[in-house]
């Protein structure tokens, strides 16, 4: 299966890191703008059982998503499931980690599995991977700037 995962250091303590990954208004501000990122449906602030529903675009095509939150351990995990979908599996971890004083360390980890039929010919793991590549190092460099400034 799968697995993209790339590690952002901040300048914050992970209380701090934690409290803005669970916040979806965040998440969708360091969206790429090019991903027409829109919250339809979510609380606040996340927790376990917490479900997402929004809109983003890719290949020129508007999907929505629905995500649940299947667990929220504070201030260090962030773990959701797509149940609603493009792709038979998608299921996105948050890790946050100390790193050095007053520092933290956000791991974002990825396991997916491409569509089949048609769809999966053209929308295959390879250019699942290089999306997340993009859109990851984008929402690093917007994570850092949000944090930091």
């Amino acid at each position: 299966m799968p697995t993209f995962e790339i590690r952002t250091e901040v300048l914050v303590s992970p209380e701090i890191l934690f409290d803005f990954i669970i916040r979806p208004a965040n998440m969708q501000a360091i969206a790429p703008a090019d991903t027409g990122m829109a919250i339809i449906e979510a609380p606040e602030v996340l927790e376990t059982g917490s479900k997402l529903v929004f809109k983003v675009q890719a290949y020129g095509i508007v999907q929505q998503l629905e995500h649940e939150i299947v667990l929220v351990e504070h201030p260090r995990l962030l773990h959701e499931k797509m149940t609603k979908g493009p792709l038979p599996k998608w299921e996105h971890q948050y890790l946050v980690e100390p790193h050095g004083e007053g520092h933290a360390a956000l791991t974002n980890k990825i396991e997916f599995e491409p569509p089949g039929g048609m769809l999966g010919m053209i929308l295959t793991a390879d250019r699942i991977m290089q999306q997340l590549e993009d859109g990851y190092a984008h929402r690093s460099e917007a994570l850092k700037k949000a944090l930091e400034s």
